[in-house]
Protein backbone atom coordinates (compact mmCIF):
# COMPACT_ATOMS: atom_id res chain seq x y z
CA UNK A 1 0.00 0.00 0.00
CA UNK A 2 1.60 3.47 -1.04
CA UNK A 3 1.26 6.54 0.92
CA UNK A 4 0.83 10.01 0.27
CA UNK A 5 0.96 13.74 1.86
CA UNK A 6 -0.44 17.17 -0.06
CA UNK A 7 1.09 20.75 1.10
CA UNK A 8 -0.66 23.74 0.18
CA UNK A 9 1.44 26.67 0.05
CA UNK A 10 -1.53 29.24 -1.25
CA UNK A 11 -5.08 29.95 -1.46
CA UNK A 12 -8.67 28.65 0.04
CA UNK A 13 -8.51 27.20 -3.79
CA UNK A 14 -5.37 25.72 -3.47
CA UNK A 15 -6.84 23.50 -0.27
CA UNK A 16 -9.45 22.41 -2.41
CA UNK A 17 -7.55 21.37 -5.23
CA UNK A 18 -4.72 19.34 -2.66
CA UNK A 19 -8.31 17.91 -0.86
CA UNK A 20 -9.38 17.05 -4.70
CA UNK A 21 -5.71 15.16 -5.05
CA UNK A 22 -6.56 13.89 -2.33
CA UNK A 23 -9.48 11.96 -2.72
CA UNK A 24 -8.10 10.77 -6.35
CA UNK A 25 -4.87 8.89 -4.69
CA UNK A 26 -7.22 7.77 -1.69
CA UNK A 27 -9.58 6.10 -4.20
CA UNK A 28 -6.53 4.64 -6.03
CA UNK A 29 -5.64 2.96 -2.62
CA UNK A 30 -2.85 5.62 -0.98
CA UNK A 31 -3.09 6.41 2.12
CA UNK A 32 -2.28 9.56 3.71
CA UNK A 33 1.03 9.55 5.45
CA UNK A 34 2.92 12.66 7.62
CA UNK A 35 5.66 10.95 8.34
CA UNK A 36 7.21 8.93 5.43
CA UNK A 37 5.05 9.47 2.13
CA UNK A 38 5.85 7.62 -0.92
CA UNK A 39 4.16 10.70 -2.70
CA UNK A 40 4.32 14.39 -1.83
CA UNK A 41 2.13 17.16 -3.73
CA UNK A 42 2.72 20.22 -3.01
CA UNK A 43 0.46 22.82 -4.60
CA UNK A 44 2.43 26.74 -4.76
CA UNK A 45 1.22 29.87 -5.02
CA UNK A 46 2.73 32.94 -7.02
CA UNK A 47 0.39 35.96 -6.12
CA UNK A 48 3.28 37.92 -4.51
CA UNK A 49 7.42 37.55 -4.89
CA UNK A 50 7.43 36.52 -1.23
CA UNK A 51 4.82 33.88 -2.01
CA UNK A 52 7.46 32.78 -4.72
CA UNK A 53 10.18 32.53 -2.39
CA UNK A 54 8.03 30.74 0.00
CA UNK A 55 7.49 28.13 -2.35
CA UNK A 56 11.16 27.47 -3.06
CA UNK A 57 11.94 27.61 0.56
CA UNK A 58 9.38 25.01 1.70
CA UNK A 59 10.03 22.54 -1.87
CA UNK A 60 13.76 22.44 -0.59
CA UNK A 61 13.44 21.96 3.10
CA UNK A 62 10.63 19.13 2.10
CA UNK A 63 12.76 17.45 -0.65
CA UNK A 64 15.96 17.75 2.12
CA UNK A 65 12.96 15.93 5.14
CA UNK A 66 11.96 13.27 2.43
CA UNK A 67 14.95 12.42 0.06
CA UNK A 68 13.38 9.23 -0.57
CA UNK A 69 9.66 10.76 -1.59
CA UNK A 70 8.37 11.21 -5.18
CA UNK A 71 8.11 14.92 -5.05
CA UNK A 72 5.38 16.41 -7.61
CA UNK A 73 5.42 20.23 -7.00
CA UNK A 74 1.61 21.87 -9.00
CA UNK A 75 0.47 25.63 -9.05
CA UNK A 76 0.50 28.96 -9.85
CA UNK A 77 4.44 29.19 -9.27
CA UNK A 78 5.41 26.05 -11.09
CA UNK A 79 2.87 27.53 -13.58
CA UNK A 80 4.50 30.88 -14.20
CA UNK A 81 8.65 29.54 -13.54
CA UNK A 82 8.62 25.97 -14.22
CA UNK A 83 12.14 26.34 -15.41
CA UNK A 84 12.98 27.49 -11.72
CA UNK A 85 11.33 24.75 -10.09
CA UNK A 86 12.35 21.95 -12.61
CA UNK A 87 16.07 22.83 -11.78
CA UNK A 88 15.36 21.99 -7.97
CA UNK A 89 17.77 19.03 -7.07
CA UNK A 90 15.36 16.37 -6.31
CA UNK A 91 11.86 18.07 -7.97
CA UNK A 92 10.46 14.82 -9.85
CA UNK A 93 7.25 16.00 -11.52
CA UNK A 94 6.64 19.89 -12.17
CA UNK A 95 2.73 20.44 -13.62
CA UNK A 96 1.08 23.96 -13.38
CA UNK A 97 -2.87 24.64 -13.41
CA UNK A 98 -3.58 22.11 -15.83
CA UNK A 99 -3.36 17.77 -15.87
CA UNK A 100 -3.74 17.55 -12.08
CA UNK A 101 -6.08 14.93 -12.25
CA UNK A 102 -3.20 12.99 -13.77
CA UNK A 103 -0.57 13.30 -10.93
CA UNK A 104 -1.34 9.31 -10.19
CA UNK A 105 -0.20 8.39 -13.81
CA UNK A 106 2.68 11.17 -14.02
CA UNK A 107 4.08 9.50 -10.26
CA UNK A 108 3.67 5.51 -11.67
CA UNK A 109 5.32 6.93 -15.18
CA UNK A 110 8.47 8.34 -12.84
CA UNK A 111 8.44 5.57 -10.41
CA UNK A 112 9.34 2.90 -13.33
CA UNK A 113 11.55 5.89 -15.54
CA UNK A 114 13.03 8.04 -13.13
CA UNK A 115 13.17 10.69 -15.09
CA UNK A 116 12.05 13.86 -14.51
CA UNK A 117 8.60 14.84 -15.92
CA UNK A 118 7.49 18.66 -16.80
CA UNK A 119 3.97 18.95 -18.23
CA UNK A 120 3.39 22.64 -18.81
CA UNK A 121 0.89 24.45 -21.11
CA UNK A 122 -0.17 28.10 -21.81
CA UNK A 123 -2.89 29.14 -19.38
CA UNK A 124 -4.60 31.75 -21.27
CA UNK A 125 -5.02 28.13 -23.72
CA UNK A 126 -6.99 26.43 -20.97
CA UNK A 127 -10.72 26.10 -22.45
CA UNK A 128 -12.50 23.19 -20.07
CA UNK A 129 -13.03 23.10 -16.55
CA UNK A 130 -10.55 20.44 -15.05
CA UNK A 131 -12.66 17.38 -13.85
CA UNK A 132 -11.39 17.98 -10.23
CA UNK A 133 -14.35 17.63 -7.46
CA UNK A 134 -13.98 16.43 -3.26
CA UNK A 135 -16.60 14.48 -1.76
CA UNK A 136 -14.13 13.83 1.80
CA UNK A 137 -12.53 17.12 3.60
CA UNK A 138 -10.24 16.27 6.28
CA UNK A 139 -11.76 18.87 8.79
CA UNK A 140 -14.04 21.52 9.80
CA UNK A 141 -17.54 21.26 9.37
CA UNK A 142 -17.73 23.62 6.21
CA UNK A 143 -17.32 22.06 3.20
CA UNK A 144 -15.79 24.45 0.46
CA UNK A 145 -17.04 23.82 -3.26
CA UNK A 146 -15.01 25.36 -5.57
CA UNK A 147 -17.20 26.13 -8.79
CA UNK A 148 -14.90 27.78 -11.20
CA UNK A 149 -11.27 28.40 -11.80
CA UNK A 150 -9.58 31.55 -13.90
CA UNK A 151 -10.21 35.23 -14.13
CA UNK A 152 -11.10 37.24 -17.56
CA UNK A 153 -10.48 40.86 -15.47
CA UNK A 154 -6.74 41.24 -15.60
CA UNK A 155 -6.01 43.99 -12.51
CA UNK A 156 -3.01 46.05 -13.69
CA UNK A 157 -1.21 43.93 -10.86
CA UNK A 158 -2.43 40.56 -10.75
CA UNK A 159 -0.32 37.35 -12.27
CA UNK A 160 -3.39 35.41 -11.67
CA UNK A 161 -4.81 35.53 -15.13
CA UNK A 162 -1.56 34.72 -16.61
CA UNK A 163 -0.91 31.32 -14.15
CA UNK A 164 -4.58 30.52 -14.06
CA UNK A 165 -6.22 31.21 -17.56
CA UNK A 166 -9.80 32.76 -18.28
CA UNK A 167 -12.98 31.62 -16.81
CA UNK A 168 -13.72 27.80 -16.75
CA UNK A 169 -16.89 27.11 -14.58
CA UNK A 170 -17.96 23.45 -13.56
CA UNK A 171 -20.97 22.44 -15.23
CA UNK A 172 -24.05 23.17 -13.60
CA UNK A 173 -24.80 18.82 -12.94
CA UNK A 174 -21.72 18.48 -11.30
CA UNK A 175 -22.13 21.39 -8.61
CA UNK A 176 -25.13 20.43 -7.89
CA UNK A 177 -24.36 16.13 -7.67
CA UNK A 178 -21.03 17.72 -5.45
CA UNK A 179 -22.97 19.76 -3.20
CA UNK A 180 -25.80 16.89 -2.78
CA UNK A 181 -23.06 14.41 -1.86
CA UNK A 182 -21.24 16.95 0.49
CA UNK A 183 -24.35 17.31 2.32
CA UNK A 184 -25.35 13.35 2.25
CA UNK A 185 -22.25 13.51 4.33
CA UNK A 186 -23.23 15.74 6.80
CA UNK A 187 -21.68 19.19 6.04
CA UNK A 188 -23.75 21.83 7.40
CA UNK A 189 -22.28 24.72 5.51
CA UNK A 190 -21.42 25.14 1.81
CA UNK A 191 -18.74 27.58 0.90
CA UNK A 192 -18.06 28.44 -2.74
CA UNK A 193 -15.26 29.16 -3.91
CA UNK A 194 -12.94 30.03 -7.09
CA UNK A 195 -10.61 32.37 -8.81
CA UNK A 196 -13.00 34.81 -9.78
CA UNK A 197 -16.10 33.03 -7.71
CA UNK A 198 -18.81 35.88 -9.28
CA UNK A 199 -17.58 35.21 -12.99
CA UNK A 200 -19.29 31.53 -12.86
CA UNK A 201 -20.90 31.26 -15.89
CA UNK A 202 -19.60 33.86 -18.34
CA UNK A 203 -18.03 30.78 -20.62
CA UNK A 204 -21.53 29.26 -20.79
CA UNK A 205 -24.18 30.68 -22.97
CA UNK A 206 -27.58 31.59 -20.49
CA UNK A 207 -26.76 30.26 -17.32
CA UNK A 208 -24.87 32.23 -14.75
CA UNK A 209 -23.36 32.73 -10.81
CA UNK A 210 -27.29 33.91 -9.64
CA UNK A 211 -28.93 30.76 -11.56
CA UNK A 212 -26.49 28.61 -9.93
CA UNK A 213 -27.32 30.13 -6.44
CA UNK A 214 -30.96 29.69 -6.89
CA UNK A 215 -30.26 25.50 -8.24
CA UNK A 216 -28.31 25.38 -5.15
CA UNK A 217 -31.01 26.80 -2.92
CA UNK A 218 -34.01 24.99 -4.31
CA UNK A 219 -32.30 21.92 -5.31
CA UNK A 220 -29.82 20.83 -2.76
CA UNK A 221 -31.48 19.28 0.22
CA UNK A 222 -29.55 19.30 3.76
CA UNK A 223 -27.33 22.17 3.04
CA UNK A 224 -28.51 24.67 6.30
CA UNK A 225 -25.79 27.68 4.97
CA UNK A 226 -23.87 28.82 1.67
CA UNK A 227 -21.00 31.27 1.69
CA UNK A 228 -19.69 32.77 -1.07
CA UNK A 229 -16.02 33.05 -0.72
CA UNK A 230 -15.45 36.30 -2.73
CA UNK A 231 -17.90 38.29 -5.08
CA UNK A 232 -16.90 41.49 -7.07
CA UNK A 233 -19.29 44.56 -6.19
CA UNK A 234 -20.62 44.54 -9.71
CA UNK A 235 -21.93 40.94 -9.83
CA UNK A 236 -24.14 41.47 -6.89
CA UNK A 237 -26.80 42.34 -9.09
CA UNK A 238 -30.07 43.18 -7.88
CA UNK A 239 -31.37 40.02 -8.54
CA UNK A 240 -28.38 38.53 -6.43
CA UNK A 241 -29.16 40.76 -3.47
CA UNK A 242 -32.87 40.10 -3.86
CA UNK A 243 -32.05 36.10 -3.26
CA UNK A 244 -29.59 36.41 -0.39
CA UNK A 245 -32.56 38.97 1.29
CA UNK A 246 -35.59 36.34 0.55
CA UNK A 247 -33.69 33.08 1.83
CA UNK A 248 -32.06 31.84 4.88
CA UNK A 249 -29.69 29.99 3.45
CA UNK A 250 -26.79 31.76 1.51
CA UNK A 251 -26.04 34.02 4.73
CA UNK A 252 -24.92 37.76 5.71
CA UNK A 253 -21.71 37.88 4.98
CA UNK A 254 -19.99 38.74 1.99
CA UNK A 255 -16.39 39.21 1.09
CA UNK A 256 -16.37 42.33 -1.66
CA UNK A 257 -12.40 43.09 -2.71
CA UNK A 258 -12.16 47.22 -2.85
CA UNK A 259 -8.17 47.46 -3.35
CA UNK A 260 -8.24 50.60 -3.31
CA UNK A 261 -10.46 53.84 -2.04
CA UNK A 262 -8.66 55.66 -4.31
CA UNK A 263 -10.56 56.54 -7.64
CA UNK A 264 -7.17 57.78 -9.39
CA UNK A 265 -5.79 54.25 -7.66
CA UNK A 266 -8.38 52.17 -9.07
CA UNK A 267 -8.34 53.70 -12.61
CA UNK A 268 -4.59 52.81 -12.78
CA UNK A 269 -5.60 48.92 -10.94
CA UNK A 270 -7.94 48.54 -13.92
CA UNK A 271 -10.73 47.81 -11.29
CA UNK A 272 -13.83 47.56 -13.12
CA UNK A 273 -15.76 50.07 -11.46
CA UNK A 274 -15.49 53.96 -9.77
CA UNK A 275 -15.68 54.75 -5.67
CA UNK A 276 -19.52 55.82 -6.43
CA UNK A 277 -20.53 52.90 -8.00
CA UNK A 278 -19.10 50.49 -4.84
CA UNK A 279 -20.41 52.74 -2.33
CA UNK A 280 -24.10 52.80 -4.34
CA UNK A 281 -24.12 48.93 -4.42
CA UNK A 282 -22.83 48.66 -0.58
CA UNK A 283 -25.48 50.40 0.51
CA UNK A 284 -27.99 48.97 -1.52
CA UNK A 285 -26.67 45.76 0.33
CA UNK A 286 -26.88 47.07 3.65
CA UNK A 287 -30.17 48.68 2.96
CA UNK A 288 -31.91 45.28 2.27
CA UNK A 289 -29.85 42.93 4.32
CA UNK A 290 -30.34 42.55 8.09
CA UNK A 291 -26.64 42.48 10.25
CA UNK A 292 -24.74 42.52 7.09
CA UNK A 293 -20.83 41.88 7.53
CA UNK A 294 -18.42 42.91 4.80
CA UNK A 295 -15.08 42.32 4.64
CA UNK A 296 -12.54 43.30 1.79
CA UNK A 297 -9.10 43.23 0.52
CA UNK A 298 -7.32 46.09 -0.11
CA UNK A 299 -3.60 46.92 -1.66
CA UNK A 300 -1.47 49.68 -0.17
CA UNK A 301 1.46 51.06 -2.22
CA UNK A 302 0.79 50.70 -5.71
CA UNK A 303 2.65 52.07 -7.82
CA UNK A 304 2.20 56.52 -8.13
CA UNK A 305 -0.43 56.06 -4.70
CA UNK A 306 0.53 59.27 -2.89
CA UNK A 307 0.38 60.45 1.01
CA UNK A 308 -3.01 62.00 -0.55
CA UNK A 309 -4.24 58.50 -2.29
CA UNK A 310 -3.32 56.82 0.97
CA UNK A 311 -5.64 59.19 2.75
CA UNK A 312 -8.27 59.28 0.92
CA UNK A 313 -8.19 55.13 1.21
CA UNK A 314 -8.23 55.49 4.69
CA UNK A 315 -10.95 57.66 4.72
CA UNK A 316 -13.12 56.10 2.58
CA UNK A 317 -12.94 52.63 4.31
CA UNK A 318 -13.46 53.91 7.33
CA UNK A 319 -16.77 55.46 5.86
CA UNK A 320 -17.72 52.48 4.35
CA UNK A 321 -17.55 50.89 7.56
CA UNK A 322 -16.18 46.96 6.66
CA UNK A 323 -16.51 44.37 9.11
CA UNK A 324 -12.94 43.39 8.47
CA UNK A 325 -9.62 44.36 6.41
CA UNK A 326 -7.63 42.22 4.66
CA UNK A 327 -4.19 44.26 4.10
CA UNK A 328 -1.20 43.54 1.60
CA UNK A 329 1.27 45.71 0.28
CA UNK A 330 1.55 46.12 -3.59
CA UNK A 331 4.02 43.45 -4.95
CA UNK A 332 5.09 43.65 -8.23
CA UNK A 333 5.02 40.75 -10.62
CA UNK A 334 7.21 40.65 -13.57
CA UNK A 335 4.82 40.26 -16.63
CA UNK A 336 1.84 42.54 -15.28
CA UNK A 337 1.15 45.71 -16.41
CA UNK A 338 1.95 47.37 -12.99
CA UNK A 339 5.40 45.87 -13.04
CA UNK A 340 6.47 48.55 -15.78
CA UNK A 341 4.83 51.59 -14.02
CA UNK A 342 7.05 54.55 -13.03
CA UNK A 343 7.41 55.95 -9.14
CA UNK A 344 7.05 52.50 -7.56
CA UNK A 345 6.82 53.18 -3.16
CA UNK A 346 9.74 52.10 -1.48
CA UNK A 347 8.96 49.54 0.70
CA UNK A 348 9.01 51.43 4.38
CA UNK A 349 6.19 53.68 3.32
CA UNK A 350 4.45 50.03 2.03
CA UNK A 351 5.04 48.79 5.63
CA UNK A 352 3.70 51.93 7.18
CA UNK A 353 0.45 52.46 5.33
CA UNK A 354 -0.16 48.34 5.68
CA UNK A 355 0.59 48.94 9.66
CA UNK A 356 -1.89 52.08 9.95
CA UNK A 357 -4.72 50.03 8.05
CA UNK A 358 -4.37 46.77 10.01
CA UNK A 359 -4.89 49.18 13.13
CA UNK A 360 -8.18 50.49 11.45
CA UNK A 361 -9.11 47.13 10.64
CA UNK A 362 -8.97 45.93 14.32
CA UNK A 363 -10.92 49.21 15.37
CA UNK A 364 -13.76 48.26 12.27
CA UNK A 365 -13.92 44.82 13.61
CA UNK A 366 -14.14 45.49 17.60
CA UNK A 367 -17.28 48.13 16.24
CA UNK A 368 -18.74 45.92 14.34
CA UNK A 369 -18.37 42.86 17.29
CA UNK A 370 -19.46 45.86 19.78
CA UNK A 371 -22.93 45.98 18.51
CA UNK A 372 -23.79 41.83 18.60
CA UNK A 373 -23.60 41.62 22.43
CA UNK A 374 -26.23 40.32 24.93
CA UNK A 375 -27.94 38.98 21.14
CA UNK A 376 -28.59 35.87 20.74
CA UNK A 377 -27.14 34.03 18.43
CA UNK A 378 -26.89 30.82 16.13
CA UNK A 379 -23.74 29.48 15.94
CA UNK A 380 -21.94 26.39 14.01
CA UNK A 381 -19.60 24.75 15.79
CA UNK A 382 -16.36 23.30 14.33
CA UNK A 383 -13.46 22.36 16.66
CA UNK A 384 -12.32 22.23 20.34
CA UNK A 385 -9.16 24.40 20.70
CA UNK A 386 -7.65 25.46 23.83
CA UNK A 387 -10.48 24.55 26.21
CA UNK A 388 -12.74 26.26 23.85
CA UNK A 389 -14.97 25.02 21.92
CA UNK A 390 -15.08 27.82 18.17
CA UNK A 391 -16.97 28.41 15.72
CA UNK A 392 -18.76 31.03 13.39
CA UNK A 393 -22.55 33.25 13.03
CA UNK A 394 -23.62 33.49 9.70
CA UNK A 395 -21.98 37.17 9.85
CA UNK A 396 -18.79 35.57 10.02
CA UNK A 397 -18.56 36.59 14.25
CA UNK A 398 -16.09 34.07 15.74
CA UNK A 399 -17.37 32.33 18.83
CA UNK A 400 -15.91 31.01 21.52
CA UNK A 401 -17.79 28.71 24.36
CA UNK A 402 -16.75 26.45 27.88
CA UNK A 403 -19.02 22.90 27.11
CA UNK A 404 -18.86 19.65 28.97
CA UNK A 405 -20.78 18.55 26.36
CA UNK A 406 -19.00 17.67 22.76
CA UNK A 407 -20.77 20.28 20.23
CA UNK A 408 -18.70 20.17 17.47
CA UNK A 409 -20.49 20.30 14.20
CA UNK A 410 -23.57 21.38 15.29
CA UNK A 411 -25.79 24.34 15.70
CA UNK A 412 -26.24 26.03 19.03
CA UNK A 413 -28.03 29.12 20.17
CA UNK A 414 -25.30 31.39 22.07
CA UNK A 415 -25.84 34.21 23.93
CA UNK A 416 -22.95 37.13 23.14
CA UNK A 417 -21.13 38.10 26.57
CA UNK A 418 -17.76 39.44 25.57
CA UNK A 419 -15.01 40.76 23.47
CA UNK A 420 -11.76 38.90 23.77
CA UNK A 421 -8.45 40.42 21.60
CA UNK A 422 -6.66 37.72 20.01
CA UNK A 423 -3.91 39.65 18.60
CA UNK A 424 -4.81 40.14 15.18
CA UNK A 425 -8.79 40.15 15.57
CA UNK A 426 -11.37 39.55 18.14
CA UNK A 427 -13.42 36.40 19.25
CA UNK A 428 -16.50 36.91 21.25
CA UNK A 429 -16.88 34.49 23.99
CA UNK A 430 -20.66 33.40 24.81
CA UNK A 431 -22.61 30.87 26.52
CA UNK A 432 -25.26 28.25 24.86
CA UNK A 433 -28.36 28.96 25.69
CA UNK A 434 -30.31 25.59 24.07
CA UNK A 435 -30.28 22.17 24.87
CA UNK A 436 -26.95 20.59 24.04
CA UNK A 437 -27.45 18.04 20.39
Amino acid sequence: MKSFLTVNLGCKVNAYECDAIANILEDNGYILDENNPDLIVINTCSVTATSDSKSRQKIRRIIKENPNSIICVMGCYSQIAPEEVSAIEGVSIVIGTRYRDRILEYALEFEKNKKQIIKIDNARENSEYENLTVYNFYDNTRAYLKIQDGCNNFCSYCIIPYTRGLVRSKPRETVLKEAQILADKGYKELVLTGIHTGGYGLDFENYRFYDLLKDLINDVKGIKRIRISSIEINELTNEVIELIKSNNIIVNHIHIPIQSGCDKTLKAMNRKYNLAQFEERIKILKDNIEDLSITTDVIVGFPNESDEDFEITYNTLKRIGFSRLHVFPFSSRKGTVASNMKNQIHGDIKKERVNRLILLSKELEKEYYSKHLNKSVEVLFEENKEGYYKGLTTNYLKVRVKSDENVSKCFKQVKLNKIIDVGMDYEIEGEIIDELC
